[in-house]
This record gives C-alpha cells, structure tokens and sequence, in this order.
C-alpha cells in the first residue's frame, strides 16, 4: 500500500510568545494577544485560541489523547498499529513556532495515525498567509520525523528530519518553510 498523502493550506496571524515545555509541565506562557492554531489534517477544520495552554487541550480533546498519553504509548514500545487503534481518535503530530527557543504564535497539526518511518511522507502540508516562511522552532510528536521545506508541496531543498523538540531550526529553513513533511 501507498503512503497516503493530505496536502492542505494553513492561514493564521502571528504574535503570541509560548513556550510549550512549560505549558506542558504546568507553567505559564506568556501572552501578547495573537493566535495559537490547530487544525486536522484529515477535515482541514481549523480553531485558533488567544492562550497556547487553550488550543493544546482543544487538540487533545479533538484527538482523544494527550500528549502525555501519547508519550506514554511511545515509550511502552507499542508498535505504530497498536498505538493507532489505541488512539480514540486522531493523534497530534508536531508544534511549530514563529520564534526560536518556542516562542510566538502556534500552529499545531493532528492526523488520523501515527507517522511509520518508512521512507514515505505521511503527511504533506503547505502554509499560507502568515506562516509563510515564518517557523523558526518545532516540536515533532506521535513518532513522527518534521522535515522542512523551502517551497510549497515539498519543493526545493529540504532540511531534516527534525526527530525531537528543535528550539531553532537553524540558519538555513529559519524563516523559510513553506511546507513540510511529516514521515
């Protein structure tokens, strides 16, 4: 079988200065008024909320898991099927942030599996408006590997694949993206 491939286009504003390690660990970010988004890959429905902490638990409450959930199902060495048909839902897939070190506005993305590490892009997205060539941190989830690229649908020279919380993505996609890959 053939890895699927979603493509879908991102709006959204930027603003925000969030760190998600410290939302996640029950600390407080810190909030300029601007959005934090998440959209689902599978209907393209997107939400933005004015606080990182808000739309976190609106992705995990659209998901059916946490991200501490997720966690734990990666780190019981579940294989990606057993950790999909565990899922209620859908699984968050990666953070990405405006600002190094985490800051900034938000955007994050949700899938209906787990990313297989076979070679093949799982997921393909192409931001617009505001995102363009904005991200500059990124955090990947749910097994999945981030690998940045410098055009739309994948064009252009990548970089990557991002396999853990990135404070900065470096010098050459820094503001830069305007799609990535999720394998």
């Amino acid at each position: 079988m053939g890895a699927r491939k979603k493509v879908l286009r991102l709006g959204a504003t930027a603003g925000t200065t969030a760190l998600i390690s410290a939302a996640l660990a029950g600390g407080t970010a810190h909030a300029q008024d601007a959005d934090h988004c998440i959209e689902s890959l599978d209907t393209g429905e997107k939400e933005c909320f004015s606080e990182f902490e808000t739309a976190i638990s609106a992705a995990e409450e659209r998901t059916g898991n946490t991200i501490a959930e997720q966690k734990r199902m990666m780190k019981s060495k579940q294989s990606s099927r057993a950790m999909t048909t565990a899922a209620a839902n859908d699984i968050i897939l990666g953070t990405f942030f405006i600002h190094e070190q985490y800051g900034g506005a938000t955007f994050t993305l949700y899938g209906d599996s787990l990313c297989s590490k076979d070679g093949q892009m799982e997921y393909v997205y192409n931001f617009s408006g505001d995102w363009v060539d904005s991200i500059s941190s990124v955090q990947p989830w749910a097994n999945c590997w981030i690998w940045l690229y410098p055009e739309p649908d994948l064009g252009g020279d990548r970089d990557g694949p991002y396999k853990e919380n990135t404070p900065y993505v470096g010098d050459y996609m820094n503001d830069r993206t305007e799609s990535v890959g999720f394998s």
